[in-house]
C-alpha cells in the first residue's frame, strides 16, 4: 500500500511539473531568430526625452513587420502606421523601458484598464515558462498621455492603476516616445538578478478612430499568449556609459571597451 501511494505521489508530481515547462526564447515569426534583449545596467530620469540613453549602443526588442500583426493585418499601413522599438536597462530597483513608436495618427480616447483600445503600449514581464492562461506573467500599460494600468499580476495584486509604475512621454513628428520605469520589488515572483532571464513581450496598440483596430507583438502572437513561451531579457552587468568625448562606451566593472 505505501508503495503505491509513492508511487501515486510522484506521478502527480510528474503531472504538474509537465503542465509548466521552460521554455527556450520565442522566434521572430518572420526571420525564425530567437527573440533575446540585452538588459544593460543603467539609471534613467523618467521624462520622456532619452537623451541619457546610449540607442545607438543598445539592442532593441523591434517590432515593424507584416509577422508580427496578431490583429488588424487589413488596417495596416506598413511601419509608419504602427512599429516600434523597446529598449531596457535595469539597476538595483527599477526596471526601465524607453519606447519609440511611429504611428501616423494618433488617438488615445480610452481611460483606466480600457487604454489598451487605442494607442497604447503593453509590456508582459513573466517566468520563461511555455504555460497557457494568464498566471505567470505581469502586464503594465500605459500611453502618450501618461496613463497607466497593470492588468495581470501573478501576486494577486492587478486591475489596477500601479503607482510604482512611473511614466512620460512626448510626441514627434512621426509618432510618440514613452519612457516607463517599474519597481521590480513588485514583482515578487521573478528573480531580478545579474545572469537572469526574464520573460519579456512588447506590444503595441493603435487605432486610427475609436476602438483598437491593430495590435502588433513581438511574438507575433497574441499579446498574452504564453504557450509557446515569449521573448527573453537578460540581466547583464554591462552597462552603457559615456566617456569624455561623447563617445558610447561599453563597461564590464571597471574594464572598458572602446
Amino acid at each position: 500500500m505505501l508503495a503505491k501511494k509513492v508511487i501515486f505521489t510522484l506521478f502527480v508530481l510528474l503531472l504538474a511539473s509537465n503542465l509548466a515547462f521552460s521554455a527556450p526564447p520565442a522566434k521572430h515569426p518572420k526571420t525564425n531568430e530567437q527573440l533575446i534583449v540585452k538588459c544593460l545596467k543603467g539609471t534613467a530620469k523618467i521624462d520622456g526625452n532619452l537623451n541619457e540613453w546610449q540607442l545607438n549602443f543598445m539592442q532593441p526588442a523591434v517590432l515593424d513587420t507584416k509577422e508580427q500583426i496578431f490583429l488588424g493585418q487589413g488596417f495596416w499601413d506598413g511601419p509608419k502606421d504602427c512599429s516600434g522599438s523597446f529598449y531596457l536597462m535595469w539597476d538595483d530597483k527599477n526596471i526601465y523601458i524607453a519606447v519609440i513608436v511611429k504611428d501616423d495618427k494618433i488617438s488615445m480616447n480610452k481611460a483606466g484598464g480600457d487604454i489598451w483600445n487605442a494607442d497604447a503600449i503593453e509590456i508582459f514581464f513573466s517566468t520563461t515558462n511555455a504555460v497557457a492562461g494568464h498566471a505567470e506573467h505581469y502586464q503594465y500599460g500605459f500611453n502618450a498621455n501618461n496613463q497607466k494600468w497593470n492588468w495581470c499580476n501573478m501576486d494577486g495584486a492587478g486591475s489596477k492603476e500601479p503607482d510604482y509604475l512611473q511614466i512620460a512621454s512626448s510626441k514627434t513628428a512621426d509618432g510618440y516616445i514613452c519612457e516607463a520605469s517599474v519597481e521590480y520589488k513588485q514583482m515578487k515572483s521573478l528573480d531580478f538578478k545579474v545572469g537572469n532571464s526574464i520573460g519579456f513581450h512588447p506590444v503595441i496598440d493603435d487605432t486610427e478612430a475609436v476602438d483598437r483596430e491593430i495590435q502588433i507583438t513581438w511574438t507575433g502572437r497574441e499579446a498574452h499568449d504564453q504557450s509557446q513561451g515569449f521573448g527573453y531579457m537578460n540581466l547583464t552587468n554591462e552597462t552603457a556609459a559615456v566617456n569624455s568625448k561623447g563617445k558610447a562606451t561599453l563597461t564590464w566593472g571597471a574594464i572598458k571597451s572602446q
